[in-house]
């Protein structure tokens, strides 16, 4: 099954299964990592779990009112406000799961419309306040009802794979019964796309990835999903992943699954809808780095129910160089119109003297152009964002130290703009700067 090529019109929202047959393959993990994704993109998105277990409510939603909203919506076959709580993360909402979903398959079976349920529910979702664009539904780890209704009401199919051949064994027979129930609906089915999960590092495991690649082709995704311990101790933090920790390797290929499959409702770069290589990673680029000041700003916003005191500090730091660093940088200077001559002799005049010039500026060069230096040699604002904190967490007193010595400089700085404002035409005035330490 081929993915088909994106269509210029879209639906609204989104409908998106996580099917597995097998439990412990990371089923619940994907569907609520790859909500939060999303929602970090800046995307409306619902979280429906029909799983009788309830642990994607759970991981979004703790300790809130049971509504039992997902077992209400396949009974009544409609939604409605009350069947939906919110979260902490802003622009996802959760459809709870609940015990009597165990025993619905059973009372639903005798009626005509028992696989239809869930898809007439979701068709009276735009007569909610909310706009959603995604809705992310956990199934259970069996083809109960429950799933069907799901893969029924489909637009994709997410199937978590993973790194173990014995799975293999049963794919085959999922896609095809997925092909079978889809195959008189007139609900588009655009694609059914498998996630390789709780990889790790060793030589059979990229032997299997392999054989999936060959023989699956473009339904395997890009993202693979490494097997790392900061899913459960994020789960035991009762924090999200995304949230709990944004830079761990486990986190970040989460948020390259989300940024990979937004790209797959996308019109590509090429005359049949498809993407080239190239383009589409930049774009997977853009959408990671929206996530990951979305992401930050859910911590550093005292509003926020994720608000992190330590994370805003560390932001706020952060700012403060940067407004040094600007601060400390020379005027830049104008460019010039010039003629293809000038660029000839412009760039002689580069080639032949780059060295002395560079070296006669280091000998008369002014603190504001040291500084600079400075700030060049720690990186770019990402690097200095991950330096400022991997200090923070291994050596506080330095971090402390570094700080200190930031306000030390940008209180001189003052210092030397107040006497340079008195400072007389011959310069002659003198300037009082703090050398000392505390």
């Amino acid at each position: 099954m081929t993915p088909t090529t994106p269509d210029t019109q879209q639906p609204s929202p989104e409908i998106i299964a996580v099917v597995s047959q097998e439990a412990g393959v990371g089923k619940t993990t994907t569907a609520v990592n790859l909500a939060l994704a999303l929602a970090a993109a800046g995307r409306t998105v619902l979280l429906m779990d029909l799983d009788p277990a309830g642990r994607a409510g759970q991981a979004l939603a703790p300790g809130a009112l049971d509504r039992g909203g997902s077992e209400r919506m396949l009974r009544e076959a409609q939604i409605s406000r009350d069947m939906i709580v919110g979260t902490s993360i802003p622009d996802i909402y959760v459809a709870q799961a609940s015990a009597g979903l165990s025993d619905l398959g059973s009372e639903l079976a005798p009626m005509g419309d028992c696989l239809t349920r869930l898809f007439q529910a979701i068709g009276t979702i735009h007569s909610l306040s909310l706009d959603f664009e995604h809705v992310v539904i956990d199934c259970p780890s069996s083809l109960s009802l429950l799933t069907l209704n799901a893969l029924t009401a489909a637009h994709r199919v997410l199937v978590p794979l993973p790194c173990d051949p014995a799975v293999l064994e049963g794919l085959p027979t999922l896609l095809k019964d997925i092909s079978r129930l889809r195959a008189n609906l007139a609900q588009p089915l655009y694609g059914v796309s498998l996630l390789m999960s709780l990889c790790d590092r060793d030589g059979s495991t990229h032997d299997f990835i392999a054989t999936v690649r060959h023989e699956y082709g473009r339904m395997t995704l890009l993202t693979e999903i490494p097997l790392d311990e900061a899913v459960q101790e994020a789960a035991e933090a009762g924090r999200p992943l995304l949230v709990q920790c944004s830079s761990c390797e486990v986190s970040l290929a989460f948020q390259s699954l989300g940024s990979e499959w937004l790209t797959l409702s996308e019109q590509g770069d090429q005359p049949d809808g498809t993407w080239r290589f190239k383009a589409r990673q930049d774009r997977m680029a853009r959408y990671r780095e929206d996530m990951g000041r979305n992401i930050e700003a859910w911590l550093v916003d005292p509003t926020s129910r994720l608000y992190d005191a330590e994370a805003a500090s560390r932001h706020q730091d952060t700012q403060a160089m940067e407004e040094l660093f600007a601060a400390t940088q020379p005027v830049s200077r104008a460019r010039l119109g010039v003629r293809p001559l000038l660029v000839i002799l412009l760039a002689g005049v580069l080639i032949l003297l780059p060295a002395a010039l560079w070296l006669g500026s280091w000998a008369t060069a002014q603190e504001d152009w040291r500084i600079e230096l400075g700030a060049r040699l720690i990186g770019s604002d990402r690097f200095w964002n991950a330096g400022s904190l991997l200090l923070a967490r291994s050596d506080a007193n330095a971090y402390r130290e570094l700080l200190y010595a930031i306000r030390l400089v940008e209180g001189n700085r003052e210092r030397l703009r107040a006497c340079g404002e008195g400072a007389s035409v011959d310069g002659s005035t003198e300037c009082v700067i703090r050398v000392q330490t505390r």
